[in-house]
């Protein structure tokens, strides 16, 4: 929880800033984009001390929040594991303890969404209560959470990050463990999905198989037919996992594309259509991934791109 440097997001940073993101809020997004940090960058903000632009960095909370030595900061569950009922009953408690040296406490608990409905119930009874706290719940996926919890919550959607900010985000945060070239850089933030966290994680393992596929199908909608069919049969050889997260990297790489290229979006946007009825049979066991590759080579084959 040491890093406070958000970057985009500005519905987060504007609130936290003036002290208006509220008492019981939930931050979402998927695993690597930036809950934690989003979560220290508005910690820090909501305990600065700075008569101007908060987080100033400078005074005296800032610097504890930014060494991750705050104690008003109370990081819950950091591993993300699930959560019982016992822990959070400690938790309120807690919360019950006047603040060592602010007007406030921020708790943090990371993972939120796995909560059981005992421990969310619990928790529930704090968020109803008047309490000198500041509930900052992280969640990849938030529907999960019982409505009651929901409805007692501000919800702040994490926004994904432009490949240009990734990018410069890599060059300006080096690893001491990776030493990625330029090119692995801007391939990392081309493909990550405007998240930090999946970008550092490409940078590490690489581009995933079905990836690397995805990206050469939507390429291949420029080309011909028969360069639709090989990079289709390539994919057929991927197992039914592999299979549905192609599908989801085609849909983003084609939401893509139809921005990219707003003279062929319907075209984009009826093999977008296709995938997602495609995604349904998958999901229902409803055709083999050899029959489903198939058939997508052949309905792309079947439309031009420039029509």
């Amino acid at each position: 929880m040491k890093n406070t440097n958000l970057i985009g997001n500005t519905q987060i940073r504007r609130a936290a800033a003036a002290g208006d993101l509220g008492t019981a809020v939930i931050f979402d997004g998927p695993y690597g984009s930036g809950k934690k940090t989003a979560a220290a960058y508005a910690a820090a903000a909501l305990l600065c001390r700075a008569p101007g632009d908060k987080p100033c960095g400078v005074c005296s909370s800032c610097l504890q929040a930014k060494a991750g030595s705050h104690p008003d900061i109370i990081l819950f569950n950091p591993e993300g594991g699930n959560i019982k009922i016992d822990p959070i009953r400690e938790l309120r408690s807690q919360s019950f303890i006047a603040p060592s040296q602010s007007p406030f406490k921020v708790f943090i608990i990371n993972r939120a969404d796995l909560m059981n409905d005992n421990a969310q119930n619990a928790l529930l009874k704090v968020l109803e209560e008047p309490t000198s706290s500041v509930f900052i719940l992280l969640t990849e996926n938030a529907s999960s959470l019982l409505q009651t919890v929901r409805s007692r919550c501000r919800i702040y959607a994490l926004e994904p990050l432009s490949p240009a900010a990734v990018e410069d985000w890599l060059r300006a945060n080096p690893s001491d463990d990776l030493k990625p070239t330029p090119a692995a850089i801007r391939e990392a933030a081309q493909n990550c999905g405007g998240s930090i966290g999946q970008a550092l994680r490409l940078l590490e393992k690489g581009l995933p198989k079905y990836a690397k596929l995805a990206a050469d199908f939507v390429d291949s909608l420029g080309a011909s037919p028969l360069r639709i069919m090989e990079v289709c049969l390539a994919a057929s050889a991927l197992t039914r996992s592999e299979y549905g997260d192609f599908y989801t990297e085609c849909t983003r790489k084609l939401t893509e594309a139809a921005l990219r290229e707003p003279q062929y979006a319907r075209y984009y946007v009826a093999v977008y259509e296709y995938i997602q009825q495609q995604k349904d049979k998958l999901t229902d066991n409803n055709g083999s991934v050899f029959a489903l590759s198939s058939q997508l080579a052949a309905f792309c084959g079947t439309i031009n791109r420039r029509t």
